[in-house]
């Protein structure tokens, strides 16, 4: 844990990507916050949360973000309080804020309270619909919602689908975009698919995540983003680059800067907390259940040595000199 990056200056390149490429354009990729005004602990941290989220939007405008992206899972467990502390924290900021909802933020059948309607989300988080399609900077910017259904599959649970209806209006929305950038809260592949310590859960991949990579696919989007499990992970198929972004509130607390320019893309792992508060994190997850004991074996076992996860500019010159010496 002794090598982790901690500090203003100390993010940490996850990936460089090739594509997308656009005029300069900067999101704050700002995931799984679970912003809750009232719990403490668990591997979430959860006292922590509203500090983690407010520093994440501080350091995002510092940096120059042209808009904070938030995968989904903005509160901890919907609740109208916590939906009042999120949105008081955004209105400390001029950034724009586009967001999803996550599982977190949606009604379930187990809930103990009155979870507002995921067209509440989309009016005071999203453009006033989900899913949706804005412009910001040089990309097109498309949200999908994965955590409602459409109907009662996903109320007993914590697993995703982007219904039939969001694939088709993808599919006709991608035809008119010209540099896309789409984003979800479920992810396409699995973490214990990449990574063997968190082990099998079945809603950690989206449930129809072939139908919606054969969409992506067949237009030729280069970079999707989504959140939901906690933890920085790069995965690339037919042509469809997924990167997975950490949570702010669990070990390793951060977010990503996610840089596109003209040349290609850069994802940075942006730290949110001092080595107090990564150690505060660190030993919630060690003393957690069996996803806390994963969190442990991998920095243990130097998953963060490895950044970054992918670099296709190093590869591609690497590529090209050995064919010169060919």
């Amino acid at each position: 844990m002794r090598d982790l990056p901690l500090g203003d200056e100390c993010e940490t390149l996850l990936a460089r990507l090739t594509t997308p490429t656009a005029s300069e354009t900067t999101l704050a990729v700002v995931s799984d916050p679970h912003v809750t005004p009232h719990a403490r602990g668990s591997t979430k941290v959860f006292h922590r949360t509203v500090e983690r989220f407010r520093s994440a939007l501080v350091d995002a405008d510092r940096l120059g973000a042209d808009a904070v992206v938030c995968p989904g899972d903005l509160t901890k467990d919907g609740t109208p309080a916590e939906f009042d502390r999120a949105t008081g924290l955004l209105e400390e900021t001029d950034l724009p804020f586009f967001a999803v909802p996550g599982n977190h933020d949606v009604p379930k059948s187990f809930d103990d309270h009155d979870a507002p309607p995921v067209t509440s989300f989309a009016r005071n988080y999203a453009p006033g619909d989900l899913p949706y399609h804005v412009r910001v900077g040089g990309v097109d910017l498309i949200g999908l919602d994965s955590a409602t259904g459409s109907g009662d599959e996903l109320v007993d649970g914590h697993s995703g689908l982007v219904t039939d209806d969001q694939l088709e209006w993808l599919d006709e929305t991608l035809a008119d975009a010209a540099v896309p950038v789409v984003f979800f809260h479920h992810p396409l592949v699995s973490l214990s698919a990449r990574v063997d310590a968190f082990g099998h859960r079945t809603h950690h991949r989206l449930q129809n995540a072939d139908a919606l990579l054969e969409v992506l696919a067949a237009h030729d989007v280069s970079l999707a983003l989504s959140g939901h499990v906690h933890w920085p992970l790069c995965w690339s198929s037919r042509g469809v680059r997924h990167v997975v972004a950490p949570s702010t509130c669990s070990f390793p607390q951060m977010y990503l800067r996610v840089e596109i320019t003209p040349t290609g893309t850069d994802v940075w792992l942006q730290p949110l907390a001092d080595w107090n508060g990564l150690t505060e994190a660190y030993r919630h997850a060690c003393t957690g259940d069996d996803r806390g004991r994963a969190i442990s074996e991998c920095t243990t076992d130097g998953y963060f040595d490895s950044l970054p996860l992918r670099d296709e500019v190093s590869e591609r010159t690497s590529t090209s000199r050995t064919a010169v010496g060919r």
